[in-house]
């Protein structure tokens, strides 16, 4: 009877724990998706009078979807980027290391538009289920009151598909 008992506590264990270890995030092989890109950053400025503007920044971001559960809901972000407005002409170049609930990640190349209001991207690398991951996303940007000096918050429109390989 002792056997019995403790076979059928084990069997009870392992069918409550597979779920969990079979992963928490689960994608399809392709689709569409929409998100807000919630960060905040840091910047460091260089500024040549009011024709030249230079800030290398880092940010860390939130990525919710509405309703949540969608596609790249709650991943988590850290980027490295460079803005520039040289003679009026602003550039914004940058990557974010994504990473999602069971540390799988996709790597995001993203490149501001020439009138600063938005950008697009492309996936770059990606690791565990999202290994020779495509996307083509685009952003919009929505910035929101600085908290600090040289810093900088906002909650960006995203909005592109993704295909698996």
């Amino acid at each position: 009877m002792k056997r019995i008992s403790v076979a059928l506590l084990c069997g009870c264990i392992g069918c409550m724990t597979t779920p969990a270890l079979a992963g928490k995030v689960n994608l399809a092989k392709e689709g569409t998706f929409e998100f807000d890109f919630c960060l905040v950053g840091e910047t460091r400025v260089m500024t040549g009078g009011d024709k030249v503007y230079v800030s290398h920044y880092t940010n860390t971001a939130n990525l919710h979807t509405d309703p949540p559960g969608r596609p790249f809901d709650r991943m988590a972000s850290l980027c490295f980027g460079t803005f520039a407005s040289l003679n009026g002409k602003p550039q914004d170049f940058g990557v974010c290391e994504l990473t999602d609930a069971d540390g799988d990640k996709w790597w995001m190349e993203y490149h501001g538009t020439a009138d600063g209001a938005g950008g697009t991207y492309t996936a770059a690398h990606g690791t565990g289920k999202y290994d020779g991951i495509t996307i083509k996303g685009q952003y919009i940007l929505d910035f929101w009151p600085a908290a600090a000096k040289d810093t900088f918050q906002a909650c960006n429109h995203n909005k592109g598909s993704w295909k698996l390989k």
